[in-house]
């Protein structure tokens, strides 16, 4: 009887946000095990591609729960996406923002230490722990962490713990700072699907031909979140021990530019409006990355252009519009 393979089991946290989703999704193609922990009340919304089999609620703020659920799957990797994403949200909730993110990782290292330390760790990080550069250059993982706000202060202190974990307790780690994202799926609390969505929303007739926006100066990297994923497992499979990894295209666009790429899609005419609730105190004007490390570690290479990632996720915010349309033309037939 030909023995069987036993397959590598992996704990993705966060695993019902954006990037979740599509991690899972890429993982479980790769014949991984995988197994997704989130809140309690997110994980009422499971869906596609998640088997809720395989869903654990956990708060990585709650040290107990960390524990209990790495006691009980016993995963042979994490990676660890549990976190609170939003610059804007942190501005408000600065201290949970740090709860979660900081505290959250260490809640985790703790019971990987305690309970697991076979267990290896991909820490997803994020570039605005490099705070203000020199515009013109590309950011390398030697590049100095200067954050700049409560969201990066929250992903810098990640970092260290994170590295500390692999220094000090020899747990095998693995280290992102992943830059600007997005894709289908992603939700307006975000710059480019806001976007989208403001135009989706014009063209439906659902509001006046007028989409809002923040700082349209900042220049950001941006790739596809099906490529960052290939990126993420990439790491777990050929990354080095201990090392950081840039996530990023290594190309730059200011958000003006990307505005009118979205714009140059849409069927109608769209004014665009400034308004000054959207624009971020301490907004790190220039951010783009040097991917060369990851390239060479992995062979990680983007198959997304920004064109076709900016066009699917506007079709996917047209689809949201259309259901919306669809839903209030039903509601006043039935009156």
């Amino acid at each position: 009887m030909a023995q069987q393979t036993v397959k590598t089991r992996i704990l993705i946290t966060g695993a019902l946000g954006f990037v979740g989703r599509y991690l899972y999704a890429e993982l479980l193609h790769s014949g991984y095990d995988v197994w997704a922990s989130d809140l309690d009340s997110v994980c009422a919304h499971v869906g596609p591609p998640l088997d809720p089999e395989k869903v654990r609620p956990c708060d990585i703020v709650n040290a107990d729960d960390v524990l209990v659920l790495l006691k009980t799957l016993r995963p042979d990797v994490i990676v660890h996406l549990a976190a609170q994403s939003s610059s804007s949200r942190a501005l408000a909730q600065p201290r949970k923002t740090f709860l979660t993110n900081a505290l959250g990782t260490l809640n985790l290292f703790e019971a990987v230490r305690a309970s697991h330390p076979a267990c290896s760790v991909l820490s997803v990080g994020s570039a605005d722990i490099y705070g203000p550069q020199a515009r013109g250059d590309l950011l390398t993982e030697e590049s100095s962490l200067l954050p700049a706000s409560p969201y990066a202060l929250s992903k810098a202190t990640q970092d260290l713990i994170a590295i500390q974990y692999w220094r000090g307790h020899n747990i095998t780690t693995f280290r992102t700072r992943s830059f600007s994202h997005t894709g289908p799926g992603q939700t307006t609390t975000f710059a480019l699907p806001s976007f989208a969505s403001q135009i989706a929303q014009a063209e439906a007739g659902l509001r006046e031909p007028v989409i809002e926006v923040g700082n349209l100066d900042v220049v950001r990297d941006f790739s596809d979140v099906r490529d960052v994923v290939v990126a993420y497992r990439l790491i777990l499979e050929k990354g080095k021990k201990g090392a950081a990894y840039n996530v990023c295209s290594g190309k730059g666009a200011s958000m003006e530019e990307l505005l009118q790429l979205l714009l140059s899609f849409s069927c109608v005419k769209i004014d665009v409006r400034k308004v000054e609730s959207r624009v971020r105190p301490a907004d790190i004007p220039y951010l783009v990355g040097d991917n060369s490390k990851l390239v060479a570690d992995t062979d990680w290479e983007p198959r997304f252009k920004i064109e076709q990632t900016l066009s699917e996720l506007l079709n996917f915010w047209r689809k949201k519009a259309e259901e919306s349309s669809n839903s209030s033309s039903q509601r006043k037939e039935t009156r």
